[in-house]
């Protein structure tokens, strides 16, 4: 139960719940972690629009996939310069 307001004893509950999720996380295996940073971080930075060319490039991608097209990795890596 979170009660509001520092009156409320707000501030104690939000101090109990982040630690109980601190030590929720140090349960999880390192790609459990790895997964939940990637909706966490989602969640703390706001998100980026992205330009109307932008979206037909990965509205083309999609389709791709969709059409069962692929991507070699070592094209990838080619083209990256890894």
């Amino acid at each position: 139960m979170f009660v509001s307001g520092y009156n409320g004893l707000g501030v104690i509950a939000v101090t109990v719940a982040r630690e109980y999720v601190k030590a929720l996380i140090d349960r999880l295996t390192d790609e459990q972690v790895e997964a939940l940073r990637i909706i966490v971080e989602s969640m703390a930075w706001p998100t980026e629009e992205i330009t109307p060319e932008e979206a037909a490039e990965i509205d083309e991608a999609f389709a791709e996939i969709d059409a069962g097209k692929g991507v070699k990795a070592e094209d990838v890596w080619k083209e990256l310069g890894i």
